[in-house]
């Protein structure tokens, strides 16, 4: 563990993430979207696509708080944030066939005007390393990489702050599928 990211690797059962899948099929698919870049772009930026999940619906709450467990014992063990809601939760489907993937962001959206700002980022691998090739998962350059080999277990969970510069490279192969979430608190200042 360390300061930038906290990785679980394999931490959850494949049971777990096999009903984490089975709800988030449930929900309604389309195309990946980008908060801050004009539609005509998005393509250039990100693709894949996602389901947003209904964190409050009786079936699928029991994904809002095992997502919410890591976040909090993340942010005690390395980032010290103060933060109050998990947000949004979102299931997505990158499909070797098509090259999905998305380009290096950021998770926090510096001028939204809520009062609120996304503080914590969480990903759940939910495909096994043997269900596609490609799609590593890579912070900027300037910090130190979680270990490609335990990303990629089924049921690794890794927390870090959403200001940290992020990508996923281009599925090659297979079907990568993942869960992501978004912690938020008071705006930074």
């Amino acid at each position: 563990m360390n300061a930038i990211w906290q990785l679980w690797a394999n931490a959850l059962s494949n049971e777990i993430c096999d009903k984490i899948i089975q709800e988030c099929e449930y929900y309604e698919p389309q195309d990946a979207t980008v908060g801050t870049v004009a539609q005509s772009n998005k393509e250039q930026v990100r693709k894949s696509t996602v389901r947003w999940i209904n964190a409050k619906d009786k079936n699928s709450k029991f994904i809002h708080d095992l997502l919410m467990d890591y976040a909090i014992q993340a942010n005690r063990n390395a980032f010290g944030v103060d933060i109050n809601q998990l947000h949004e939760i979102q299931y997505t489907i990158y499909d070797g066939s098509q090259g999905d993937f998305y380009e290096y962001h950021f998770d926090t959206f510096w001028s939204n005007p809520r009062l609120t700002d996304r503080k914590i980022s969480i990903t759940v691998q939910l495909s096994d390393p043997s269900e596609y090739e490609g799609g590593e998962f890579l912070f900027d350059e300037q910090y130190n990489q979680p270990p490609q080999q335990e990303l990629q277990k089924k049921g690794t969970v890794l927390v870090f702050p959403s200001p940290i510069r992020h990508c996923v490279k281009p599925v090659t192969k297979g079907i990568r599928k993942s869960l992501v979430a978004w912690i938020e608190g008071p705006k930074w200042r």
